[in-house]
């Protein structure tokens, strides 16, 4: 398979979601979606560039920004009080564009014009909703001219942090089985892609609505359970998708205590528990009490709450982004462009906005109403005068159909 330096283990970090975001709109060559006051609207303003790179550092002209779910939740104060995100605060740690400029030290041999995706730290205050980014050269990698720019922005989190998880923590197999949730931000469905498609692993996926569901079974889930409310009844329909199989994974892209629930489907000898919920809490997570009732006909013998007892005990975080490990680190990244370049995986956009457009892209995100990753269009200030990536024009796109 692909070349991976998969040799250590990671830590744990942390994610959200948002309220009522507003936009006010002024003139500069550097703008930016600012985000000055927690819950209050965002504004789309003139921000200072900087002028004078570091030496490690990298100036992208941004062409698009993945707006996640992490950041619409800071951007409402939802997230957890131990997260110290200082203000004023530009949100976005996902994104493309070319580079314009680059710090003496250039180890990953980039040049002014190259195509690049790049990611941010979540608490960094200087993120991806502005014009112009200044980042790590650690965290930008080339993009072949074959892969679309926009594809690639949603995919470098996702299916980087599935690969670290697939490839280092619990290697997978053919047909090994994994229960995975898919909830609106993508992580999920990154990993089912991933799962499927390169390693032609089982998955049968909880998804949180039947829209998602449609989705992750044309993405190749072997079954879908919808998340309901009533857990107990989502306790019979994965009882009933199972079967008498055990899975080798549980990878929770939602969070909300759903391991919990998934621990009685796990192999307690081979199986383990995976979150990658940037905002999960292993000490808060043990201290927590299941959101759910075990049905009247299911009873477990004391080896068998043993047994669940220490897989919830040995949960692994997983976040890409915190990896101890910077060659581990950019290789996974790096594996995910050839993965697409080799058309073995493929990134899934909901919807695409334009930076001017960012509450409607926000609400979108609260109304749970994307199955998949959210993209805005940084670069773009006329629908009507868009380009896309081929160079064609979105209104002659328009006057086509209505011929």
């Amino acid at each position: 398979m692909l070349n991976s330096l998969l040799t250590k283990s990671v830590r744990s970090g942390r994610v959200t979601i948002a309220r009522n975001v507003t936009l006010i709109l002024r003139q500069s060559s550097n703008k930016a979606a600012v985000l000055h006051e927690v819950g209050k609207p965002l504004v789309l303003e003139g921000v200072k560039r900087i002028e004078q790179l570091k030496d490690d550092e990298v100036r992208i002209k941004v062409h698009y920004c993945s707006l996640n779910s992490t950041d619409v939740q800071i951007i409402a104060g939802k997230c957890p009080p131990e997260l110290k995100v200082p203000l004023p605060f530009i949100p976005g740690h996902e994104v493309s564009g070319e580079v314009v400029e680059i710090g003496k030290n250039n180890p990953n041999f980039l040049k002014r014009g190259d195509r690049v995706v790049a990611m941010n730290d979540l608490q960094d205050p200087n993120g991806g909703l502005i014009s112009e980014l200044v980042v790590k050269n650690r965290d930008v990698w080339a993009v072949p001219p074959e892969v679309p720019l926009r594809e690639m922005t949603v995919m470098p989190y996702g299916h980087g942090t599935a690969l670290l998880t697939f490839a280092l923590h619990c290697p997978l197999e053919q047909n090994d089985l994994l229960l995975i949730t898919a909830g609106p931000a993508g992580m999920g469905l990154a990993a089912i892609d991933l799962a499927v498609n390169v390693y032609k692993a089982k998955v049968i996926a909880i998804c949180d609505t039947e829209s998602s569901s449609d989705l992750v079974r044309q993405k190749g889930a072997h079954k879908t359970v919808s998340m309901n409310k009533n857990y107990t009844k989502l306790y019979k329909n994965i009882a009933d998708a199972m079967g008498d199989q055990k899975a080798k994974i549980a990878y929770d892209a939602v969070g909300k205590g759903l391991l919990h629930l998934m621990a009685d489907f796990v192999d307690p000898d081979k199986g383990q528990l995976f979150s990658v919920d940037p905002f999960f809490n292993k000490e808060t997570f043990k201290s927590s009490k299941p959101e759910y009732e075990l049905p009247k006909k299911v009873e477990r013998t004391e080896e068998q709450q043993q047994q669940i007892a220490k897989l919830l005990d040995n949960i692994k975080h997983v976040d890409l982004y915190e990896h101890e490990d910077e060659d581990v680190y950019r290789q996974m990244i790096s594996d995910t462009v050839e993965m697409r370049v080799q058309r073995m995986v493929h990134g899934h956009i909901s919807k695409v906005f334009m930076l001017k457009e960012i509450q409607e892209a926000v609400d979108f995100i609260l109304k749970k109403q994307c199955t998949g990753k959210v993209l805005v269009d940084v670069k773009c200030e006329d629908d009507d005068k868009c380009e896309d990536e081929t160079g064609a024009v979105k209104e002659e796109e328009k006057k086509k159909k209505d011929d």
